[in-house]
């Protein structure tokens, strides 16, 4: 009888228990990803409500208030130089907020105001960007660039801005970046799943489609597709559609152009478009950066507004932490062809930057609104910078002799705190007691609406000057301004139609000596069709009142008496 020694146990296979290696902060962070993305939107959206309706409408706003009241009549071709999804959602929100002011908000003394109601649809839908971009930043550059692109997104002082405006431009980065996910995650399926792929990319499709009835601006469209050239055909990730593939990508574009933006089809707005084409509607010219005028128009390509436009506001603009960020991922992103799978990321960002500036630096018409179709990218730029000084940051602390976990822990303590949390804390700033628009980081020198006084003030502070007249003005008194419809409409608001209203850089105007006249002077609205009455005014009529904002006087009022 053989023992237990005697047994023969060298082949025995003994299983011993398995540890799983330890997660770090961004692995137990990626596992939550739709927590972070909710609780990220929620902080984007609670920015861009709070103090909504803190400024006055500006003169394009009021257009938009006045184009919902023709819808409200049936003519959907008001303010036909835009397309009709801002206008629609615009028309939703503002009846939205009159039933709800009606049934609950004034009972529990939360109404909505007029401007809240019209700017709201934009507040949500930049607020809701942070989807596309979170999804699109994490497929090209990994969860942790995306998790730091959201972020600066959501709370970042410039996007903030403009998605606190009902203008245009905040649907149309929101569809386009929904676009460019969806075509890059229609690429992603396997080549076997074709049903899984023509319905990405038919989604995709529709997507461009409502970017552009949102925005007369296709290039962005042609972008997309010259990624996918720039790229290379690659069987993993990069294959080529099928015919059926791009019969559903342009039919569910044309479709979704069509659906949501009929009034491009009307002969109205074509007579429209033609006029306003042909400057037949302009009353004036003109944009002052930094105390000196220039033409700002299109047909003046490559003049019109200066090169360096775009370049001043990314220099004077952004918060100093994101504008560091932002030139250390230039170094890498340009410097590195960066690991597969996200050289493609790599690739995305130059085109991008490349294809944004240079072209964007010598086109004669520019406003500082264009600029938030390139924001995304600067975040995702400025995440990949924070990435890379996060690395350099943990080499450098390990070199006192520190683990590699402590190390990189106290890396990502310092580098949040410095280019995510401390823009935040200006942005909140900013928001709570200021205008993000106002801003200016050091380089800025404090000189508020020095650099593009149009776009920072943008009205503001004309409510303020307005009611001042409407309180003070006799019976028929006269406002001239270059805000026609602004004037309108809180003279409306204030009860005084009976003040007449004139536009200066008409050429016919006339400063009136026949009965008390208030003139509404602002920095923002210089051209050259009034400089000189401009001048005229601010050197021999008395000043009787100015909207004052962080120093800067944002509109004053002038009067001229009979006598």
């Amino acid at each position: 009888m053989r023992t237990v020694d005697e047994l023969d146990i060298s082949y025995a296979q003994i299983d011993l228990p398995k540890l799983e290696p330890r997660l770090g902060l961004f692995d137990r962070l990626e596992r939550r990803k739709l927590l972070i993305v909710i609780i990220v939107v929620v902080v984007g959206f609670s920015a861009r409500v709070y103090r909504l309706d803190a400024a006055g409408f500006a003169e394009d706003e009021a257009n938009k208030i006045f184009a919902v009241r023709c819808y409200e009549q049936g003519d959907f071709t008001a303010n036909a130089e835009h397309p009709m999804v801002m206008k629609l959602l615009c028309y939703a929100s503002v009846h939205t907020a009159g039933a709800w002011n009606h049934v609950v908000g004034n009972t529990l003394h939360l109404p909505l105001s007029e401007e809240a109601a019209l700017r709201l649809p934009n507040a949500t839908f930049g607020a809701l960007t942070v989807v596309p971009l979170f999804l699109l930043t994490t497929g090209l550059l990994g969860f942790r660039v995306g998790l730091i692109t959201s972020l600066l997104w959501a709370l970042g002082l410039d996007a903030i801005w403009f998605n606190r405006t009902a203008k245009e431009d905040t649907l149309l980065v929101f569809f386009m970046f929904c676009g460019f996910y969806l075509y890059h995650r229609a690429k992603q399926v396997r080549a076997s799943d074709l049903r899984g792929k023509e319905r990405l990319f038919a989604l995709a499709g529709a997507a461009f489609g409502l970017m552009m009835a949102s925005k007369y601006f296709p290039h962005y469209f042609g972008l997309n597709a010259l990624f996918y050239t720039l790229v290379g055909y690659d069987r993993r990730n990069n294959q080529p559609l099928t015919r059926r593939m791009w019969a559903k990508y342009f039919a569910a574009l044309l479709a979704a152009f069509v659906i949501f933006n009929p009034a491009a089809f009307f002969p109205e707005t074509w007579r429209y478009l033609w006029k306003y084409v042909n400057e037949e509607l302009l009353t004036h010219h003109g944009y002052l950066v930094m105390d000196k005028l220039f033409v700002n128009d299109l047909l003046q390509t490559p003049g019109g507004n200066p090169w360096y436009f775009y370049f001043l506001f990314i220099g004077v603009k952004l918060p100093l932490p994101v504008l560091i960020a932002f030139g250390a991922g230039l170094v890498e992103v340009f410097r590195r062809r960066g690991k597969y799978p996200y050289s493609r990321g790599y690739v995305f960002l130059r085109m991008m930057l490349v294809f944004w500036l240079l072209p964007e630096a010598f086109v004669g018409c520019k406003f500082l609104r264009y600029s938030l179709t390139l924001m995304p990218v600067i975040y995702m730029t400025a995440a990949v910078g924070v990435i890379a000084m996060w690395r350099l940051t943990s080499l450098a602390i390990r070199k006192f002799a520190v683990s590699g976990p402590v190390a990189r822990a106290s890396a990502a303590v310092a580098i949040a705190t410095a280019f995510v949390i401390a823009p935040a804390v200006e942005t909140i700033r900013s928001v709570a007691f200021s205008y993000p628009s106002l801003y200016v980081n050091v380089f800025g020198r404090s000189r508020i609406g020095y650099f593009f006084p149009h776009d920072e003030f943008y009205d503001l502070g004309a409510r303020e000057s307005i009611r001042f007249i409407a309180d003070t003005a006799p019976p028929g008194a006269m406002i001239a301004s270059e805000i026609p419809g602004v004037v309108q409409y809180y003279l409306e608001r204030f009860n005084r139609p009976d003040i007449h209203s004139q536009i200066i850089s008409q050429p016919s105007f006339t400063l009136n000596q026949e009965r008390p006249t208030f003139v509404l002077l602002q920095p923002g609205r210089v051209y050259f069709e009034n400089i000189d009455n401009f001048n005229f005014i601010e050197k021999s009529l008395p000043l009787i009142q100015a909207s004052i904002y962080e120093g800067a006087a944002t509109a004053k009022v002038y009067l001229m008496d009979k006598e």
